[in-house]
């Protein structure tokens, strides 16, 4: 059985600076870093170079 949390859609303004995020577009998951940018965590990414996003950009969250 799976430990892991169900996902529910959100817009990227309502995610919490230093929360993980699962972005879509890119399938990956990110780290909001500000208002505006976030770094990626998995794949290629290692958490250090951000990328910008748009406040309604979508995004999936684990429920807490």
């Amino acid at each position: 059985m799976s430990t892991r949390g169900t996902q529910h859609r959100t817009h990227f303004n309502e995610v919490e600076i230093g929360q993980r995020f699962y972005d879509p577009i890119s399938a990956e998951y990110f780290i909001k870093q500000s208002a505006t940018t976030a770094a990626m965590v998995t794949g290629i990414g290692d958490g250090t170079i951000a990328d910008e996003f748009e406040p309604d950009d979508v995004v999936r969250v684990e429920d807490q």
